[in-house]
C-alpha cells in the first residue's frame, strides 16, 4: 500500500541551496586565503626594502661624514694656499722694491731673505755709495742693520749687509 502519489526519489545530501552557499563560502575564503598571501609578501617586500634603505641611508650618512671631512681639509688647504699666495705676493712686491732701491752703481750678488732677516752682498764703487744710496733706505726699513765691506782686486768694495727686522708681523713662513 503507497499512500504517494508519485514515486519517491533519493534525497541528496545537499541541497541546491546549501550547494550554492558552500560554493559563495569556498570563494569567498580563496579569496581571503588570496589577500592573506598578498599581505604577507608586502610585509616581507617592505622588511627587505627597509632593511636595504636602513643600509643605504648608513652608507649615505658615512658619506656625508666623509664628504665633510674631506670639506673640512680643502677649507683649510684654502686658507693655507691663500696665506702662501698672499705671502708669496708681499714677498714679490718686497723683491720689486728691494730691487728698485738699489741703485744702478751697486751691484748685487746675493740676495737672502728669510722670515725676518736680509742679508746682500755686492760691490759697490766706494763706501759712501753704498752708505748714502742703500745703507739709509735698509736703515729705515729693518730694525738692526750692520754691513762689513771688503776691498776687492779690481779697486771697488765688497760688501755684505745683514738687516734684521724685530717682529715680524704681516709675514708667513
Amino acid at each position: 500500500m503507497t499512500f504517494s502519489f508519485i514515486t519517491p526519489e533519493p534525497r541528496p545530501i545537499l541541497s541546491l541551496f546549501s550547494k550554492l552557499w558552500l560554493t559563495l563560502i569556498g570563494s569567498v575564503f580563496f579569496v581571503l586565503l588570496l589577500v592573506n598571501l598578498l599581505i604577507i609578501y608586502k610585509n616581507y617586500s617592505l622588511a627587505t626594502n627597509t632593511k636595504d634603505l636602513f643600509a643605504e641611508q648608513t652608507s649615505l650618512s658615512e658619506k656625508i661624514v666623509h664628504a665633510d671631512e674631506v670639506w673640512a681639509t680643502l677649507t683649510t688647504r684654502i686658507s693655507a694656499a691663500t696665506d702662501i699666495y698672499t705671502s708669496n705676493t708681499l714677498l714679490k712686491k718686497s723683491l720689486h722694491n728691494l730691487f728698485d732701491i738699489v741703485p744702478d752703481s751697486i751691484t748685487l750678488e746675493e740676495v737672502l731673505m728669510q722670515k725676518n732677516s736680509l742679508i746682500i752682498r755686492g760691490t759697490t764703487p766706494t763706501k759712501d755709495v753704498f752708505n748714502q744710496l742703500l745703507a739709509t733706505p735698509l736703515k729705515s726699513i729693518f730694525s738692526t742693520s750692520n754691513t762689513s765691506f771688503y776691498q776687492t782686486k779690481n779697486g771697488w768694495y765688497g760688501f755684505i749687509s745683514t738687516n734684521k727686522i724685530d717682529n715680524s708681523e704681516g709675514y708667513n713662513e
